[in-house]
């Protein structure tokens, strides 16, 4: 894909939503892959990627950390969906409780000890989701870690032939779209041929949809 297109074609978008009634909120912007003669449920097509965005999300996602002492004290200044061993026991005893907790993050950490307690109680509910935590050590500065998750994005793909993947917010500028959008295209590419590809669509939530590719 070429960027000076994609480019071009992002701010034409963006002049013509300016048209559009103003929304209450702030609209993600979004691509939907879609793909041909392929079996997307093959083992050697199936996608599940994490890519991380160069220009950011443009948006706060929720971090949930299992951890204690220190790291606990430091994870609550960045999020408050932190659980210590004995709050980790106590949802895994409610499972309604586990599902809401696990449904309000979109990412999480674990202490490194914690994982086989965080595996053995909870991997029932963070699996299926892909939300198997990180490991973290104890002593590690938080910030950097969150930053990197909350800019990385899933793709995973099911059993139609199409993906749709967030890359970015309406306020954000055509070329740091673009560059997200080349992002996940490479990610892509190292799974699916490019002679696979059938087409590719850009969106803002409550907009038309846009032919890139």
């Amino acid at each position: 894909m070429d960027k000076k297109e994609i480019i071009k074609k992002i701010r034409e978008y963006k002049e013509n939503q300016k048209k559009e009634k103003k929304r209450g909120f702030k609209q993600s912007a979004d691509i939907s892959v879609n793909f041909e003669n392929i079996n997307i449920e093959s083992p050697d097509s199936k996608l599940n990627l994490n890519i991380l965005l160069p220009k950011g999300r443009g948006m706060d996602v929720k971090i949930g950390v299992f951890a204690e002492g220190d790291m606990r004290l430091n994870a609550k200044k960045l999020s408050k969906y932190v659980l210590d061993k004995k709050e980790i026991g106590d949802h895994a005893k409610n499972k309604r409780k586990m599902r809401k907790f696990a449904n309000s993050c979109y990412a999480f950490i674990a202490q490194v000890d914690f994982m086989p307690l965080v595996g053995k109680s909870w991997g029932i509910v963070l699996g299926p989701r892909g939300k198997m935590p990180q490991p973290v050590p104890g002593n590690a500065d938080l910030n950097p870690v969150f930053t990197r998750l909350k800019n990385t994005i899933r793709i995973k793909s099911k059993k139609n032939p199409t993906v749709n993947v967030p890359v970015g917010t309406e306020d954000m500028g055509a070329e740091d779209l673009a560059d997200n959008i080349l992002a996940v295209m490479d990610g892509i590419d190292g799974v699916i041929a490019e002679e696979n590809l059938k087409s590719v669509y850009f969106k803002v939530t409550m907009g038309p949809s846009i032919k890139l590719l």
